[in-house]
């Protein structure tokens, strides 16, 4: 979390905590001073590779990008509002409006712009004018890993090596920010006084997970579990079992034969030569063939039959004695916290594990298991939650319909539901 002055900044794991002064927060570049982002100025590469590492917490990232991006948007514009306070739209049908959203480098902004906001808790668009600058002709997504802000928050550095030291004059690129209270006002204002010629990109304000106060660089949602531990008791598991496995002694059978049974199997008068040697030699391949002819899938509930010496004297001295052995080695409690690990990141991101059945039967979380009613419910709680992003990456091109001379135009997105059998259909569109 980043302030003036000072800059709390907690370690990959959640567990360190550090406080450096104004002088670490901030570096230059041209004479300009921009704001470091998290310690060593490399919080985003450190967060890629949580994420990359973290089955469900990527899994749950791409998940609310796709429930966002829906089946993609069309343009509409508001007539009013009906008798139940309800908005009423009319379609827009200007093909060029229409290519535009449904061109790649829309897709590719649209998908980009959700992956850094749920990712890192910040995202960075680019507009990007034509030669004279009368239109905006494309936006895209800028990484959010190669861009730093300035502390006046005026201009955005783009440089796509910080984890390796600040750029050197001539490495980065530097784009003038609009105003993050009033981009448009600010576009404008820059083309009524004629500051907007040759065709020069403009970043928009950074796209940001609105609940984190920082003043410069958001956390993503995820981030409460990553300093909760949640995320090193995630990783931590599969070690943990993988090396459980690797060392455990699975052993369930234990067959101990007396030596005078092999004493009578293998007299020592039919050695001559190397009498130790040659008896010990076919003692291991005896108890190779027993292992063979009992152990396996195959072998499985084989019955097992030994001669023994019937005088009372030698009986004791003759018997196999097979006992079974308890095997301590339980993973059943790890596969537990782990149920708990994946549904507490999973309610980080506001995600019902429901949707994924992320959970064990009989377990402390066997609700998560859920129907197909609370799987369709628990997608459309994702749907509702997701109003917040989706405004937020569709501002940047409304202002652009907007500055190119579209009026009043709404973006809305088209989503598939799934429905119950007893409406006739199994899914059906609705926009939102």
């Amino acid at each position: 979390m980043l302030a003036m002055g000072k800059q709390v900044i907690l370690s990959a794991s959640g567990s360190d905590v550090s406080v450096s002064e104004k002088a670490e927060d901030e570096f230059s570049y041209k004479g300009e001073k921009y704001v470091s982002w998290g310690l060593n100025n490399s919080w985003p590469e450190e967060a890629a590779e949580i994420v990359g590492k973290v089955g469900v917490l990527s899994t749950g990232i791409d998940y609310r990008c796709r429930t966002c991006a829906g089946s993609g948007v069309i343009p509409a514009r508001l007539t009013g509002i009906d008798g139940k306070c309800r908005e009423t739209f009319e379609p827009f049908s200007d093909l060029n409006v229409i290519r535009f959203l449904n061109s790649y480098s829309f897709r590719r902004y649209h998908f980009e712009a959700l992956r850094d906001l749920f990712k890192f808790g910040d995202a960075f668009p680019l507009l990007v004018f034509n030669v004279d600058s009368s239109k905006i002709v494309r936006i895209q997504t800028i990484n959010a890993r190669h861009c730093r802000l300035s502390v006046d928050k005026k201009r955005l550095l783009v440089y796509n090596d910080f984890r390796n030291g600040i750029p050197g004059d001539g490495q980065a690129k530097v784009y003038d920010m609009l105003d993050e209270a009033d981009p448009f006002w600010d576009l404008d204002e820059r083309r009524r006084k004629g500051k907007l010629k040759g065709g020069k990109a403009f970043a928009f304000p950074r796209l940001r997970n609105y609940f984190s106060s920082s003043d410069y660089y958001a956390l993503p949602a995820w981030d409460a579990v990553r300093r909760a531990g949640w995320i090193d008791i995630y990783t931590e598991i599969p070690k943990f079992l993988a090396s459980a496995y690797r060392n455990a002694m699975n052993l369930m059978w234990h067959i101990n034969i007396p030596y005078s049974y092999l004493e009578n199997m293998f007299p020592e008068a039919d050695y001559s030569n190397n009498p130790e040697k040659d008896r010990q030699k076919d003692f291991t391949a005896f108890f190779d063939s027993i292992e063979k002819n009992l152990c396996s899938s195959e072998n499985a509930n084989k019955a097992v039959i030994t001669p023994y010496n019937d005088d009372p004297a030698l009986k004791d001295f003759s018997k196999w004695e097979i006992t079974k052995l308890d095997n301590t080695n339980n993973a059943m409690e790890k596969l537990s916290t782990s149920v708990a690990a994946n549904s507490e990141i999973l309610f980080s991101l506001m995600i019902n594990p429901a949707v994924f059945g992320a959970g064990m039967p009989g377990g402390a979380y066997a609700g998560n298991n859920g129907s197909g009613s609370d799987i369709r419910e628990a997608f459309m709680v994702s749907l509702i939650l997701n109003h917040c992003e989706r405004q937020l990456v569709m501002d940047p091109p409304e202002l652009m319909l907007h500055f190119n001379g579209y009026e009043d135009i709404d973006i809305k997105y088209r989503n598939l539901l799934l429905t119950t059998l007893d409406t006739g259909h199994s899914s059906e569109e609705k926009i939102s």
